[in-house]
């Protein structure tokens, strides 16, 4: 796409580049709003602020999305999601962990499979910085702290 914007008059090509980039951050205005749906700001602050499983818990009934559990990822998808954790973008990190959050909660059909599908991606290092970062918006350090308490569950869960 970014290809067809450079061919073409000079003045052609800088309003498709604008039109991409406008595009781009309509795109990223939806994700952000979309993932903001399923927080509250006060549930987020007791989440973070403490380690209690009663608060992350009251924060997996907000944000859980009932038909994502029959979803199964591979493991180039869920390497995606991992990789986007790494990304500078604020909503493009909170977008991800929100995801695999869907993909972690216990009891969901394909759990154990994404789970071990992010262990085998070595994605705690990944899970851990991202619920560690301080410039991390609060979504993404909660929702990477409940997925790394849900991979804590299946490993538990798999050592019975």
């Amino acid at each position: 796409m970014d290809e067809v914007a450079l061919v073409g008059p000079s003045s052609e090509g800088a309003s498709k580049s604008r039109n991409i980039n406008g595009a781009r951050k309509m795109a990223l205005k939806n994700i952000e709003a979309f993932v903001l749906t399923f927080t509250n700001p006060h549930t987020f602050g007791l989440a973070l602020a403490s380690s209690a499983p009663t608060a992350l818990v009251q924060v997996i009934e907000m944000a859980c999305i009932q038909e994502a559990g029959h979803l199964r990822c591979s493991g180039a998808e869920i390497g995606r999601f991992v990789t986007m954790l790494k990304n500078p973008s604020p909503v493009l990190k909170s977008c991800a962990a929100f995801a695999l959050l869907q993909f972690t909660i216990p009891g969901s059909r394909h759990a154990v499979h994404h789970a071990s599908l992010l262990q085998k991606a070595v994605a705690l290092r990944t899970l851990r910085a991202a619920a560690a970062a301080a410039t991390a918006p609060v979504e993404a350090k909660v929702f990477a702290r409940i997925v790394l308490r849900n991979l804590e569950h299946y490993q538990v869960e798999a050592s019975i």
